[in-house]
């Protein structure tokens, strides 16, 4: 007669032969959040970045290298190179006259401009012309193409949600087979798109905040994203500016997001792009959220404290990420000027799928629902 032991061993290994696990055993290994692959707190200081990119811009060509990126790979996730389990980043560099195939992908995508003013990409045939702090979005599915027609070099930040395409086991890939056709002629392949809306499309469209054209088609391309593709820095600095007047938040200062004007919903289902302004002497409550956040500095320069790690000390250029479940406060460390952080978080997703939680700490430590 077999011992319990033995019994146990036997179903142990009948279970392993029809691929199955015993809860029991694997118990610790599901709900100890030890065990997960998690993004930590980390920043990217411009002052390391910025020689590595010339560099790069000297001897690895654009027909070598697609894009010219460095990308931003948290230590925590190795070896993916992720900046969060959501959210996945790097930083271009165009010459001037350099240019990227046309093409497109099921991840949404953005460029945050830190650097030039000749860059543009060419969205569903609208040629968006960039300079610094202006946002172009890339909405999933959309045709788009980067180049450098000005004479310095162009430098942005791309964000994309290509690890959530990735866990959610959306076999993405890259397209570059873009077709036009004239009228009469037979479709031919191109590796540019050619431009077919007047200068400043998005701008002209939408930028009137609370109006929005009923004679024209909203929906372009296959995206579900916003139709507008460019948001101007000029527009958001004013805004900013605007809101001054008004208490900010205890947590974020005060803050903007950028959204698409048809809908009032985030420029795309799965990610939120927004940014900060703290004022001189400014004290933030620390906060949490379910959600993470990838900043970059606009303006200014500070710290990120975060209970049970050391603080990120950032300044202009800089790029950090926030995971989620962080307590965190910035802090502007410049008596005389603001510090303003640009920010994208995967929160739309959450809240979907209603897992967005957010936290705020009072002065008197006890915590509060946001």
């Amino acid at each position: 007669m077999l011992t319990m032991n033995e019994e146990r061993e036997n179903l142990t290994q009948s279970s392993k032969q029809l691929g199955l696990t015993e809860y029991w055993v694997e118990r610790e290994i599901i709900e100890n959040p030890a065990y997960r692959t998690t993004a930590i707190p980390f920043v990217w200081h411009w002052k390391d970045m910025q020689p590595l990119l010339a560099k790069a811009s000297d001897i690895v060509p654009m027909e070598l290298a697609y894009r010219r990126a460095l990308l931003f790979a948290n230590p925590g996730l190795a070896p993916k190179a992720w900046m969060t389990t959501t959210l996945y980043g790097g930083c271009s560099w165009y010459n001037p006259g350099e240019s990227a195939e046309v093409h497109r992908h099921p991840p949404s995508a953005s460029r945050f401009v830190l650097h030039g003013d000749g860059g543009w990409t060419t969205v569903e045939g609208e040629k968006c012309m960039m300079s610094r702090g202006d946002l172009i979005l890339t909405p999933n599915g959309t045709w788009h193409n980067h180049g450098n027609d000005g004479s310095e070099p162009v430098i942005w930040i791309d964000m994309l949600d290509l690890p959530l395409a990735e866990n959610l086991n959306n076999r993405w890939v890259m397209e570059y087979d873009y077709y036009e056709a004239k009228p009469g002629e037979q479709a031919k392949q191109k590796k540019t798109q050619t431009v077919t809306k007047v200068d400043d499309y998005s701008v002209k469209l939408y930028s009137i905040g609370g109006i929005k054209p009923t004679f024209l088609e909203h929906q372009r391309g296959s995206s579900t994203g916003s139709p507008m593709f460019v948001y101007r820095w000029a527009d958001t600095l004013a805004a900013l500016n605007a809101l001054r007047e008004f208490e900010p938040d205890p947590c974020d200062g005060v803050s903007v997001e950028y959204i698409d004007p048809t809908s009032g919903a985030s420029v795309v289902p799965t990610m939120s792009f927004g940014v900060h302004l703290f004022e001189p002497g400014f004290e933030p409550d620390f906060q949490r959220k379910t959600a993470s956040t990838v900043y970059c500095v606009i303006q200014g320069r500070g710290r990120t404290e975060i209970e049970g790690s050391a603080p990120l000390d950032w300044e202009e250029n800089d790029v950090f990420v926030v995971p989620s479940g962080t307590w965190y406060r910035h802090v502007n460390a410049d008596a005389g000027n603001d510090a303003i952080l640009y920010a994208v978080s995967d929160e739309p997703a959450l809240q979907k799928l209603g897992f967005l939680k957010r936290y705020r700490r009072l002065a008197d430590g006890s915590t509060v629902a946001r």
